[in-house]
């Protein structure tokens, strides 16, 4: 391809070259020889270009190398830096004199040294370096798509570029938390457990005094009471009760509510982090911990366990799930084309482009006949020519039925008036002329009057299709169109699939919302459909997370906490599900915490409401709208929306932690003081400990 400066040289060759050869061609003959020098010299590096580009372009290989804390890592750790190197080589036998490499960076990560990219000359068996350190602050998915390669000549007349694509996907796990996993929850008081909760009565290793016994052989020495053996006369054994491990089992929203946000600053995210260091609290405790990730469809439980497989297994998990990102569904098929068409320019740019994925100029035809008013137009164009036939038919052959008498006096009244109408048309323009001459204007006349009616319908139709050739629209279904190429390509359909993804937009707006999640491509959904409610309620999720509590609640143990991290607040009434399945946990002796994300543009709903304005002789005299400048008014508007959205969030959370807690269960927000700690200050009440104050 030509680069600007390319055409810029061509145009001022061809300039130079039709000066000398047309404009002083007898004055001097240099300019015409310059340009025409000029020009083969052009052609000779086009050729040179042209096939070192297909000679090593096409063989071109690129390798990745991810390493964390100096060792490679098939999956990261969020908050660590980790350093990425990249080889693009090729085993041609030519040289490629100017190369532009550069990597494409994943989404939700940030570049702390090097750059992306490399200006490079790539040789035969010599690779092009690209290194840098990135950091991914949350935890995740991180998929890099491959590597972009520009290739021009040392003049900068052409280019090519490409996309080596080699996708690889890295898991980023929630970091590890160190402060709290250190803090092992001492016994330093001999304490009852709270009410409600029992101690296992058998034999073990515990800190608690459960018996006095005769002493046996091979009892060890440190077990003999010996107090109460100098009273008894004998050596007694002291017996401790079994350390009863805590059972935490957590259940995280993965539901399309917590999903929305930019990557990485998700309800999601947050709830995700609280989880982690939850978990790896409780296992440092020698505690078991399980997992159950719940949506508005299906609950995917991990049995507790406290093992280091388990654990990172959790954390995979977690990180799996922070990836998440919402449905597209509502989203108008203009904006995902917008999203995804610049994409799949950028990672396809073979398959988008126009002389491998192009679209008939047919398909740009507008068809009249998808409008209910489009089938009077063609009527229009029909039924005039098919009457005139049928009544000339009729006159002609006496056998062919006659036209129905209104019909008949219509079409006698407008042959006469047509017929008139050419008469009179052809004496005013050629009344002087031969009889020949008026004759044949006559024939030309008085059939264009006649269907005029067919000819104006006609031509209505012509231009109602030619405007589909023009316009957003006609962009819009180009775009569309090479999508639907690629997406029926990638999934092994036929033409078929194409024509489905063009005129059905329910599928083709679903498949490019999978393209994009695929690709991990984040794009605007409305948060409210037309009727002004919220989309991402999700009130099936209360049914799904109720039917897991009492799953968990079938199969526990003793000394059992369930943590619900849940965006509960919007669900009012149809709460009622999770709330029957709590009122079970509390009576079969469980505990059960909810934790609320909080989003950080609400106040709390405890805090003291804002002063009324005052009222009365001394107060301010209100303005109107109307004596408001447009700004002033738009953000009185703002306000008012935004305290009256206020005020409804902090009613539907009230009436959620009042049924929650009228059950036994506790509810805090996620960011109600530190959500961590108030999850371990309980575990530590199950245990019988002070430990934590």
């Amino acid at each position: 391809m030509l680069t600007a400066r390319g055409w810029w040289f061509l145009l001022i060759v061809a300039f130079i070259l039709v000066m000398g050869a047309f404009v002083i061609p007898y004055f001097t003959t240099v300019p015409a020889i310059l340009a025409v020098t000029l020009l083969a010299w052009f052609v000779w590096e086009y050729l040179q270009f042209h096939t070192k580009s297909n000679a090593a372009v096409a063989r071109l290989r690129q390798r990745r190398f991810v390493t964390q804390s100096g060792r490679d890592a098939p999956m990261l750790w969020a908050n660590v830096p980790f350093q990425v190197r990249v080889q693009v080589r090729h085993d041609g036998f030519v040289t490629i004199d100017y190369a532009l490499v550069e990597d494409r960076l994943p989404a939700g990560a940030n570049v702390l040294a090097g750059e992306p990219s490399n200006h490079a000359t790539v040789r035969s068996g010599e690779p092009a370096d690209v290194a840098y350190t990135l950091l991914c602050p949350a935890p995740g998915v991180l998929r890099f798509e491959g590597v972009k390669v520009r290739v021009a000549d040392l003049h900068g007349f052409f280019y090519r570029r490409i996309f080596l694509r080699d996708p690889i996907e890295y898991l980023v796990l929630p970091p590890l938390v160190s402060e709290e996993s250190r803090q092992r929850a001492d016994k330093r008081f001999n304490t009852l457990p709270p009410p409600g909760i029992h101690r296992l009565r058998r034999p073990g290793s515990g800190d608690e005094l459960l018996d006095l016994r005769d002493y046996r052989p091979g009892d060890p020495p440190k077990m003999i009471a010996w107090k109460p053996s100098a009273r008894k006369d004998k050596l007694i054994t002291k017996e401790y009760e079994n350390d009863v491990p805590v059972r935490c089992v957590l259940f995280l929203d993965t539901s399309d509510g917590v999903r929305l946000g930019p990557p990485g600053n998700t309800l999601l995210t947050r709830l995700a982090g609280v989880t982690a260091v939850v978990a790896q609290a409780t296992a440092a405790n020698r505690d078991l911990v399980g997992l159950t990730t719940f949506d508005d469809e299906a609950a995917h439980p991990v049995p507790p366990a406290r093992t280091q497989t388990h654990m990172i297994n959790v954390l995979r998990k977690l990180a799996e799930v922070s990836a998440l990102q919402p449905g597209t569904a509502g989203v108008e098929t203009e904006l995902l084309t917008a999203r995804a068409y610049p994409l799949a320019h950028e990672l396809y740019p073979e398959l988008m482009s126009r002389k491998t994925n192009t679209v008939p100029l047919r398909r740009l035809w507008k068809p009249l006949l998808d409008k209910w008013w489009g089938w009077l137009v063609f009527a229009l164009v029909v039924v005039p020519p098919a009457l005139l036939a049928w009544k000339a038919a009729s006159v002609l052959d006496p056998d062919v039925a006659r036209l129905p008498r209104p019909v008949n006096r219509v079409i006698v009244q407008w042959l006469a008036a047509t017929f008139d109408f050419g008469v009179r048309t052809t004496g005013g323009l050629v009344g002087r002329e031969p009889l020949a001459v008026r004759v044949l204007v006559f024939l030309i006349v008085w059939p264009a009057a006649l269907l005029l009616p067919s000819v104006l319908a006609g031509l209505f139709w012509l231009l109602h299709g030619v405007t589909g050739f023009f316009g957003a629209a006609a962009q819009e279904l180009k775009k569309r169109k090479r999508l639907a190429a690629l997406f029926s390509l990638q999934d092994g359909a036929g033409p078929d699939a194409v024509e489905r993804y063009v005129h059905d937009d329910a599928a083709y707006a679903e498949r490019t919302g999978a393209f994009l999640q695929h690709h991990h491509l984040r794009c605007p959904v409305p948060l409210y459909d037309d009727q002004g409610k919220y989309r991402f309620r999700c009130e099936e999720k209360a049914e799904v997370l109720g039917s897991a509590l009492i799953r968990a609640v079938s199969r526990a143990r003793d000394n059992e906490l369930y943590v619900i991290l849940a965006d509960l607040a919007e669900l009012g009434p149809d709460i009622e599900p999770l709330v029957k399945a709590c009122r079970v946990a509390r009576a079969r002796r469980h505990h059960v915490m909810v934790i609320v994300p909080w989003p950080a543009d609400v106040s709390a709903p405890d805090d003291a409401p804002a002063a009324p304005e005052p009222s009365g002789a001394g107060a301010p005299r209100r303005r109107s709208p109307a004596d408001m400048a447009p700004g002033e008014r738009q953000k009185r508007i703002t306000k008012l929306v935004r305290d009256n959205l206020t005020r409804q969030y902090h009613e539907s959370f009230r009436l959620t932690r009042r049924a929650l807690a009228g059950v036994g269960a506790t509810v805090v927000r996620a960011n109600d003081g530190d959500a961590v700690r108030l999850v371990l200050d309980r575990l530590d009440r199950l245990r019988g400990m002070r430990s934590r104050r």
